[in-house]
């Protein structure tokens, strides 16, 4: 049987995720305890924040994917700026052109280094386009540098009740996280019988501040690893290869000891 990689991400950023493990041999199994909902009073404004922007700058591909129906991108204009890679690809695919973006990290801090803020003049307007809240420290300190700064929130993020009745353990190998909110939101409402394989369980995630908060949560199993393909990658031994999992004491309580 394949074993199962967990991932703990909003239900409509995982199907790229489900896919990606399918590819390398491995089954998926979804758990959203925070779900992406679109502000409509935020798409509604969206036009005008984004006419009067010189630069752009998008948080993630959530949020791309929730405010690029509401614009027309066509001006060639505006220059376009992504939190890593993987909201470059998906705003490129969009814009049909190059997406600034660092390759050395995908934070605020990374994002702060990039050449292209220094090139814009002073007073020019950068608009972020987000969800409610984050990226406080950033836009920050473009101000110090002498640029404007306004917000574009097009998604809240909603915190989603988890239905453990059916969950089961056995076969998950490991789990990809992929925010310090999530780890938050599903630590914090973990039944009493599942607290041992949750902290058990070996984690990656994208970010530093992310492995932190899964340690402050009790994780003893935690790797920082650049992608989810890093992540499957990890094992040194092929699916195919019959590999298998040693059951976490988790399984053999929640059935009556039975293997």
């Amino acid at each position: 049987m394949m074993p199962t990689m967990l991932i703990v991400r909003p239900s409509v950023r995982a199907a790229e995720d489900v896919k990606t493990c399918r590819l390398a041999g491995w089954h998926a199994e979804v758990l959203s305890p925070v779900e992406i909902e679109s502000d409509a009073a935020g798409l509604g404004l969206l036009s005008e924040q984004y006419a009067r922007a010189d630069a752009v700058f998008w948080v993630s591909p959530t949020a791309i994917e929730t405010a690029v129906p509401y614009l027309d991108l066509s001006d060639g204009i505006k220059m376009h700026i992504a939190v890593g890679q993987g909201s470059r690809r998906a705003l490129e695919r969009c814009l049909g052109r190059t997406v600034i973006a660092p390759d050395d990290g995908n934070d605020s801090e990374a994002v702060l280094r990039l050449p292209v803020w220094d090139g814009l003049p002073e007073g020019a307007r950068v608009l972020f386009v987000r969800g409610h809240g984050g990226r406080d420290f950033l836009m920050g300190r473009l101000r110090e540098k002498g640029l404007q700064t306004e917000v574009a929130e097009v998604y809240f993020r909603r915190h989603k009740p988890l239905n453990f009745q059916n969950f089961q353990s056995r076969n998950i190998a490991a789990a990809y996280i992929t925010s310090t909110e999530l780890v938050r939101a599903l630590f914090g409402q973990l039944p009493p019988q599942f607290s041992r394989f949750f902290k058990s369980l070996l984690y990656f995630t994208h970010h530093p501040r992310i492995a932190e908060a899964l340690k402050r949560e009790g994780a003893g199993a935690v790797e920082t690893v650049p992608s989810l393909e890093a992540a499957l990658s990890h094992f040194p031994i092929s699916v195919s290869d019959g590999m298998t999992f040693p059951k976490h004491p988790i399984d053999k309580e929640q059935n009556g000891g039975r293997t």
